[in-house]
């Protein structure tokens, strides 16, 4: 037997499937020139080095990325054709397979947010954010991620259970933003997107006529305030945290309905079909995480090393020759070296899960897939005890001076200068950050928890410090990241035009080619 959670979505699946009926497109596809295409598919894959995105939100920020700088160039009346084609060049979407008159729904999504930013409902950045949110979802349907975490919602709102006085709406709310944290590492811009349909589901489906959107800017405004409060409310966070092995029960779901489609519902009800493929889907799963982590740490260790070697010419090297007026080769060639190392070595050794942890998800996917025996799940909340506030502020305090004192200490004594000191502590937590989120990515697919020795208890409490300032780096430097500014307001708007130019003159030679015969 399977939960009516999960009956409405293959029901929704089914009924998606009667109507979805490919239409005729007379109009002409979008195509690009097959050396333009290379030549931009590679820009992208630099950029990228410049600027580490995960891999899922990759196609979003793209897009985001387009739609900020045909804005900024006052080119708003033609966006749509131009990101098609730029997506198109870069990638992101098969050559000569997109019709042109796609450019017109994503014309009036991108003029749709613009306008409700015009009327002070959204922030320019909430604006291009949920812009690109659609758009991403009209070039690339996500109906069956976005029906389980629905279906991941239904099924566990029921068994949140908060040990205080807290309002009903408030939880629930928080709940959905867990849900969607634990199920999709959606982040707050696609957090954002996602709560503002839930609140007005016609939105998304109306056009961008300033008759159709007034209707909405009196409780727009109100609710995309409220969203905000919501999303910087901790207890997302916390549920998500509390959420994440019925998350990987779901994951596994999703994975059997994606395999059978509408046909899944036999698989599901049938606990020992629903054991054997789980198991076949976890060996899969297993091989394709390794690989993942592999690439991500690719990724990452290039994204560091390349970060690294500019900033060492840009900033250490010259106050080490000119203001020191001596080069410390050692310090200067541990800089370059030591976090990339530090980085392969904690993705290289990555433990994936045993059979334990197999049997674990097994028996959690069929509790979830039926809504039985699925414990109720405590949310305690936090403490208003300034003693204890104080007390463990003071701790988490000694944590930091220990941790960066001991690095510091080493540092003198190998005799690095300020720079030098400046720039190993800026890559070590950033590195140690990324590090614990690859690993944290390797063990998508485990429930069980790891024992945790003294020494490892030791060793985690040393490392906090130094993993929560990676974190709020990353942030930080995201949005002042210098390379990225360079790339994105220097090189790429004249790369882009460049390479436009290009492809319009390989169809005018193809052009006059024709006429000669």
């Amino acid at each position: 037997m399977i939960s009516p959670q999960f009956k409405r979505v293959l029901e929704k699946l089914h009924t998606y499937k009667e109507a979805g009926v490919e239409e005729e497109h007379d109009n002409p596809l979008i195509s690009v020139n097959p050396f333009t295409k290379r030549v931009g598919a590679f820009y992208e894959k630099v950029r990228y080095l410049v600027d580490y995105k995960e891999d899922h939100a990759i196609k979003q920020s793209a897009i985001g990325r387009v739609l900020k700088r045909k804005i900024l160039h006052g080119q708003r009346e033609d966006i749509g054709r131009s990101l098609l084609q730029e997506l198109v060049s870069g990638g992101y979407l098969p050559n000569g397979n997109v019709s042109e008159d796609t450019a017109e729904k994503i014309q009036t999504i991108a003029t749709k947010y613009l306008f409700l930013q015009g009327q002070g409902v959204l922030s320019y950045s909430r604006a291009i954010s949920s812009a690109a949110n659609e758009i991403e979802r009209f070039l690339y349907p996500q109906l069956l991620t976005d029906l389980m975490a629905e279906c991941f919602y239904e099924t566990i709102v029921g068994h949140i259970k908060y040990a205080g006085e807290i309002d009903n709406a408030h939880l629930q709310i928080q709940t959905y933003i867990g849900c969607r944290r634990s199920l999709l590492d959606d982040d707050q811009d696609v957090l954002f997107y996602a709560l503002l349909i839930k609140y007005f589901p016609d939105l998304a489906r109306c056009g961008s006529s300033e008759q159709e959107l007034i209707r909405f800017l009196p409780s727009l405004s109100q609710t995309a305030q409220l969203i905000e409060q919501e999303l910087d409310d901790h207890l997302g966070w916390r549920i998500s945290y509390k959420l994440r092995n019925y998350a990987i029960y779901f994951l596994m779901a999703q994975e059997i309905i994606k395999r059978y489609g509408v046909m899944a519902e036999a698989t599901l009800a049938d606990p020992s079909r629903l054991k054997e493929q789980i198991e076949d889907l976890l060996n899969d799963k297993y091989e394709q995480q390794k690989d993942i982590v592999r690439k991500s740490g690719t990724r990452m260790i290039a994204y560091i090393l390349f970060t690294k070697i500019i900033l060492a010419f840009v900033f250490e090297l010259p106050y080490e020759k000119f203001v020191l007026q001596s080069i410390n080769y050692f310090a200067l060639g541990t800089n370059i070296v030591f976090h990339p190392f530090l980085l392969f070595m904690m993705v290289k050794f990555v433990r994936l899960p045993g059979e334990e942890n197999k049997n674990q998800i097994i028996s959690g996917t069929i509790s979830v897939v039926g809504d039985e025996n699925i414990r109720a799940i405590h949310i305690a909340p936090k403490s208003d005890s300034s003693v204890l506030k104080t007390t463990f502020g003071l701790f988490y305090l000694s944590l930091f001076v220990i941790s960066f004192g001991i690095i510091l200490g080493v540092l003198k004594a190998l005799q690095f200068n300020i720079v030098s000191v400046l720039l190993f502590l800026f890559f070590l937590t950033l590195v140690s950050y990324f590090g614990i989120r690859i690993r944290h990515k390797a063990k998508k697919w485990s429930v069980a928890p790891e024992e945790e020795g003294a020494l490892g208890l030791v060793w985690h409490f040393l490392t906090i410090p130094i993993i929560r300032a990676g974190g709020w780096l990353s942030k930080k430097f995201s949005s002042i990241n210098l390379f990225v500014l360079i790339m994105d307001f220097i090189i790429e708007t004249p790369f882009k035009y460049v390479l436009g130019v290009f492809d319009s003159f390989i169809v005018y030679l193809k052009e006059k080619r024709e006429d000669m015969h």
